[in-house]
């Protein structure tokens, strides 16, 4: 399944150029709008303009690498059918998927390669403060995600479609990952409501290690793991009732 899923983050080449494009301008409007905001101001929010932009450049290459293929390919298996192939092999189908993604998220980095270089001339880069602390919060983010992915696609063992939810989840995911806004500038509530939801673990907390806004990374690392145990606990859960709702159409 790695092999499947890094084979079709290729093949849809045209695909992927427009939406590094997209990212491109994105990253670039961001720039435009931070900088008008922020003025004369040497920083708002612990944030120097620098690392604000420098931030939401990683948050958005972050979310863009790590985009889930996942939630659309179980979604058309289970619809029509072919989840039956899946789950007649060997492999535990969690396990199948997860493989899918990995795969097809290093066929997607491999495309962004040459892309990254025009990414970080249209927004802002700086020196990383903690690489180290970036690189394991951004692997362990990426687990997260795909968990999350995971919990979502299962839906459609019930309900056959999930295209709505898939688009809520992912809007939800991106603004809370602080791919706008960095969560440092939340609000009151929302503030609250972003600091006990995983989605800052994909972009927003690697990020702010990067440019030292975060400087405690064994407590984001713990927080972490917490959450990849309790995932994957919900995910063996759900897919304990998932797969006894297997309807193969036409058969």
């Amino acid at each position: 399944m790695t092999r499947i899923g890094f084979r079709l983050a290729l093949a849809y080449r045209g695909n992927i150029v427009m939406t590094c494009v997209a990212l491109v301008a994105q990253v670039f409007l961001l720039r435009m709008i931070w900088t008008a905001v922020y003025g004369s101001r040497p920083a708002a929010a612990g944030l120097t303009l620098d690392a604000l932009l420098a931030c939401l450049t990683l948050a958005n290459l972050q979310g863009f690498a790590t985009h889930m293929l996942v939630t659309r390919i179980v979604h058309q298996r289970v619809r029509t059918g072919t989840v039956f192939f899946d789950l007649a092999r060997p492999a535990g189908y969690l396990r199948q998927m997860a493989a899918f993604q990995a795969g097809n998220t290093l066929g997607g980095l491999l495309l962004l390669t040459p892309v990254v270089p025009v990414v970080l001339l249209a927004g802002s880069i700086t020196a990383p403060v903690n690489p180290a602390g970036y690189v394991i919060t951004l692997v362990l983010g990426y687990v997260i995600a795909v968990q999350l992915a995971l919990l979502i696609s299962l839906i459609a063992f019930w309900t056959l479609e999930i295209g709505a939810v898939s688009l809520l989840y992912r809007l939800v995911s991106q603004f809370f990952a602080g791919t706008m806004v960095p969560l440092a500038f939340f609000p009151g509530f929302l503030g609250s409501l972003a600091e006990v939801l995983p989605f800052k673990y994909l972009g927003y907390v690697p990020a702010a290690i990067y440019v030292g806004h975060i400087s405690d990374v064994s407590g984001a690392v713990v927080v972490e793991a917490a959450w990849i145990a309790g995932l994957w606990a919900l995910l063996t859960l759900v897919w304990s009732r998932a797969h006894r709702r297997v309807v193969i159409q036409g058969g």
